[in-house]
């Protein structure tokens, strides 16, 4: 498990439990901490599997990738 997805499988279960964690402290919440784990989370799989992909891009592939960043900043205009 030394290579880069390996490790990428590990962060994200390490990421959420940091977030469960640190609703220890009482200014932060349940919800709270784990909202923040879970963007941190996808940003870390986004890059691993869109950005970084284990294999080599092709032009459908870009193609695939600026799809799925203008969605999620649609999602995100949307909701402020």
């Amino acid at each position: 498990m030394t290579d880069r997805y390996g490790r990428v499988l590990v962060v994200i279960p390490v990421v959420l439990a940091l977030g469960a964690a640190a609703s220890l402290d009482p200014r932060v919440e349940l919800y709270q901490g784990l909202a923040t784990a879970s963007v941190i989370s996808t940003v870390v799989l986004y890059d691993a599997l869109f950005r970084n992909p284990p294999v080599k891009p092709t032009v459908q592939d870009a193609t695939a990738t600026a799809a799925v960043g203008i969605g999620w900043a649609a999602t995100i205009l949307a909701f402020l």
